[in-house]
């Protein structure tokens, strides 16, 4: 595991290893831009290879995948500064990311292109399916002919640029994010109303029997003093198994049995343990009794049965925002995300809890790949005949201080550059979170590179980052006994993960969320495992491990 690479760098520096994507803008061109100190500017292409302006624009369509903060991308400043000095005309095809996987297989299938696949709107599955079809086209040669900033940091970090290769056929059909965030690797952080306990005389829970016994007197008295003891929220995340967001989920408090539980990765369920060993979860007894313990903590109504079902984390954040406070637990990438800030001080970290042996284990989120993964872009065959002026709008993405803009909000709307030229961050607005803000002026997941170099040198570490590294080197990591696992397959891998994996997987989630509403896993734990060996589990797993070893070597 890489436990002490985010140890040694918790302060301010983020890991080597990309996987987020980042971006920041300015309101003046980018080319009239002042340089950005340190390794953000060293992506800066020269000068006389950026395109001219003038001349007849590239117009060409491209998917943007909303998520619940962002803003249009045709009112984002950084859109239109992009989209001018390449000369392009863009036409969003604006699609809510929660019900995009729908619509996707509908184009897919139907041929009915965008010239662009954007803010990974493909996965490598989708690759290794239809571009042996031709539908997209390699990116190799124009890569190299138009696009010189790409090419530098492809030069510089051979890591990313081997991300973007596609292990078939050795063509280059995608373009990932590069923005090294070593808070990438931590997973959910788990907080507790501590005000709350307060008035109850209880302490901070430390075991899986304590975190019950808080929960339920949560329920059964007025936390919040309105007269009603019925609109407190003992315990609420984020889990929809169509939407996985692994920063909310409450499947991290499995670790309690012995294995915390994955959602939402390419091979769902599989982790890596303390000893390198690949285990798939859902198979193991330890996954068993942590479902048939949690069982009772749902049906009794301690936790929020509507975490099961909405894909979007503003839900949760506006129980955390109601007026009278009716939170009184809740997983989270970071407590900014869910609660106001005039509440920060009633909430504190819950520690991995004790088991009924002791166990107590997290997980290390080995899965982001540290944020060097992704298929932000994808040009379709539909493309043909704009290549030129759509590459070139692509390493427009990849000046340096554009790339800051992308991921974080344009300079002078949600940045400000000091004298030094350090750029650090404008406060958020009032009554507005800074999701909110980010994301309505900036799309965040695209094609960008940010060094980890760059944090604390020419950009002020996130405070959310700070934070999280901080909570997690003293509270999490010591208990990070497991690694979720970051793979790519190749297209006979993908075709199996397309058909019958998919399968497996659907199936483990239906009975897991049958068995955490309504029980039954003990008598039914049998029948369920000669299922998983009928639906093909072994063979699942031998192309997990095949897939875990090359990735290794």
């Amino acid at each position: 595991m890489k436990k002490t690479m985010l140890l040694a760098l918790a302060a301010s520096m983020l890991l080597s290893c990309f996987a987020g994507c980042s971006g920041a803008q300015q309101s003046a061109p980018a080319s009239s831009a002042p340089a950005a100190s340190g390794a953000a500017a060293s992506s800066a292409a020269p000068s006389q290879a950026d395109p001219a302006p003038g001349g007849k624009k590239t117009k060409f369509s491209a998917t943007f995948l909303q998520q619940e903060w962002h803003g249009d991308p045709n009112n984002m400043e950084i859109m239109q500064r992009l989209a001018d000095e390449a000369n392009v005309e863009i036409d969003w095809q604006v699609y809510p990311s929660a019900t995009w996987p729908d619509k996707k297989n509908l184009l897919l299938a139907g041929g009915d292109l965008p010239d662009v696949f954007y803010m990974n709107a493909v996965n490598t599955t989708d690759i290794a399916k239809y571009a042996p079809q031709g539908m997209f086209l390699d990116l190799t040669e124009l890569v190299a002919q138009y696009c010189p900033r790409l090419s530098k940091i492809f030069e510089e970090r051979p890591s990313y640029k081997n991300v973007c290769i596609n292990p078939d056929d050795g063509k280059m059909y995608t373009i990932a994010r590069g923005v090294e965030r070593s808070v990438q690797y931590t997973q959910a952080l788990m907080y507790i109303n501590k005000s709350w306990l307060d008035q109850l005389g209880l302490a901070v829970p430390t075991t899986t029997d304590e975190f019950y016994s808080a929960l339920k007197a949560f329920k059964e008295n007025d936390m919040n003093g309105n007269g009603s003891a019925d609109d407190e929220i003992p315990f609420s995340f984020h889990l929809s198994y169509n939407a996985p967001k692994l920063d909310f989920s409450p499947l991290s408090l499995f670790g309690a049995f012995g294995y915390v539980d994955v959602e939402g990765s390419t091979t769902p369920h599989f982790v890596k343990d303390e000893k390198g060993e690949l285990v798939y979860v859902a198979m193991q007894p330890q996954y068993r009794d942590a479902i048939a313990f949690y069982s009772k903590f749902v049906q009794e109504g301690l936790w929020d049965a509507e975490g099961f079902t909405t894909q979007n984390t503003s839900v949760l954040s506006a129980k955390g925002n109601n007026a009278e406070p009716i939170l009184g637990s809740f997983m989270a990438f970071d407590k900014s995300f869910i609660i106001p800030e005039d509440r920060f001080d009633d909430y504190v970290i819950v520690e991995p809890l004790a088991g009924p042996d002791g166990t107590r284990n997290w997980l290390y989120h080995g899965a982001s790949n540290g944020n060097v993964n992704g298929t932000q872009f994808v040009m379709s065959v539909a493309a043909k005949g704009k290549e030129e002026g759509i590459m070139r709008w692509l390493d427009a993405h990849f000046d340096g201080k554009t790339s800051m803009e992308l991921f974080l909000g344009p300079i002078g709307i949600t940045l400000t550059e000091t004298d030094s030229g350090m750029v650090d961050y404008i406060p958020t607005p009032s009554g507005m979170s800074y999701s909110e803000f980010r994301y309505g002026n900036a799309p965040v997941h695209v094609p960008c590179a940010i060094q980890g170099s760059d944090w604390g040198k020419s950009i002020q570490v996130m405070e959310e980052d700070r934070n999280k590294l901080e909570i997690a080197e003293e509270h999490y990591l010591p208990y990070s006994k497991q690694s979720s696992l970051f793979l790519i397959p190749n297209q006979e891998e993908s075709k199996w993960l397309l058909s019958r994996a998919k399968d497996i997987d659907q199936y483990v989630s239906k009975m897991q969320v049958k068995w955490l509403t309504e029980g039954g896993i003990e008598a039914e734990w049998e029948p369920y495992l000669s299922e998983l060996e009928k639906l093909g589990i072994g063979e699942y797993y031998d192309m997990v491990k095949v897939m875990m070893d090359r990735m290794a070597s």
